[in-house]
């Protein structure tokens, strides 16, 4: 089947982040574009980097965007069942990285706006397809997107193709990725009382993120719970140096209405106060990455019409971030995640995709932009 060749080709393509090479899937879709005279738009966002878009003319004002992200993570030193990057199909399982995350919902969208504009549908609004570099890392395509098409009040909704497992999504956990690192002073390890151990200070900097993981846990209908995990410890010279230098990661998920700023707030002040203390080190937060969690009321039309469309009434979360965390920071644009892949196979070893969910969801998003209307 083309929709089935058609996704194995771009699993095919690596686009594993770094680097990305994301222009590479670019030309994939213009090449089927070409076929069908559709017309796009290949915006540069760096070396081999771009993001693609299409936007077809509809009957009504305002845009209703498709939206997916072109990039992969790196397929890890696991061994796999099929080759990474060979969209090898057993049974009813197409494997390889992206086939969940998010190949197939990206391909879906695209065919889905292809056959709406190979049968002449008449549409409510403005369709877009808009795929983007760099999601895995930075979001760099939808940030530089952003730069260049201002979306204000006539985009009317936003859809994610990101692995859902077919269910409705109306949200997803914020994301905040902050480093603390500590710098002491060096010594011979035969006299620590010499330097000053960055590494030992940073045992009360764990014990205190440690107590703070009980304090900031909420829960909330349907994201579920804040989360706090410490997932990186680097630090020391060699066995005989007392080490000046220490630093550790933290993974932080919000839920509304937590506030990252008050977040980032608290923990300076708890270090304030560990590093007040005489011969302490120097310390330094930096914030690696700050996504906002969004979220769209079950009563938004663009949710209501999915769940007719699906017969269905109950709505999810999900606690990865998306695209949307840029697009749509304070959730002004109703939104919906939904794709086909299985956010529990997101960057796993032998990652795959359902082949029917992956045809159902074109059916799914044509379906969708006939029906949506603002």
């Amino acid at each position: 089947m083309d929709a089935i060749r058609f996704l194995q080709r771009m699993i095919q393509i690596d686009s594993s982040n770094p680097p990305g090479n994301e222009n590479d899937i670019a030309r994939l879709l213009a090449e089927r574009c070409d076929q069908s005279g559709i017309p796009y738009t290949i915006s540069e966002v760096g070396a081999n980097r771009s993001n693609f878009e299409i936007r077809i003319e509809g009957e009504g004002d305002g845009r209703f965007i498709f939206c997916g992200h072109m990039d992969t993570v790196l397929p890890g030193e696991q061994p796999w069942k099929f080759p990474p990057f060979s969209g090898e199909i057993a049974g009813d399982q197409l494997y390889g990285r992206g086939a969940s995350d998010m190949k197939s919902g990206l391909c879906a969208m695209f065919l889905a706006v292809e056959s709406l504009f190979n049968e002449q549908k008449r549409l409510p609004m403005d369709i877009v397809f808009l795929a983007t570099a760099g999601e895995e890392v930075d979001s760099c395509g939808a940030r530089k997107y952003l730069q260049e098409q201002h979306l204000d009040d006539d985009v009317k909704a936003l859809v994610i193709g990101e692995p859902t497992n077919e269910k409705v999504v109306v949200g997803h956990k914020g994301a905040l990725w902050l480093e603390i690192i500590t710098v002491g002073k060096t010594a011979h390890g035969s006299m620590p009382e010499m330097g000053i151990n960055a590494v030992e200070w940073m045992q009360k900097v764990m014990e205190m993120i440690e107590s703070l993981k009980t304090k900031w846990k909420i829960s909330a209908v349907p994201l579920g719970e804040s989360s706090l995990a410490i997932t990186k410890l680097n630090g020391g010279v060699q066995t005989n140096v007392i080490p000046d230098r220490c630093s550790l990661h933290v993974d932080i998920r919000s839920i509304p209405p937590q506030s990252h700023e008050e977040l980032i707030m608290e923990i300076n002040q708890n270090l304030n106060e560990l590093f007040s203390a005489e011969n302490a080190p120097d310390y330094f937060v930096d914030i690696l990455l700050d996504r906002p969690s969004i979220l769209t009321e079950k009563s938004s039309h663009i949710i209501t019409t999915a769940l007719e469309i699906k017969n269905q009434d109950s709505v999810y979360g999900v606690s990865y971030y998306t695209d949307g965390a840029v697009l749509n920071p304070d959730s002004k644009i109703p939104t919906l995640i939904y794709g086909p892949g299985d956010e529990k196979l997101a960057h796993q070893p032998n990652e795959y995709v359902d082949v029917h969910a992956y045809l159902r969801s074109i059916e799914f998003y044509k379906k969708l932009a006939i029906a949506f209307t603002s």
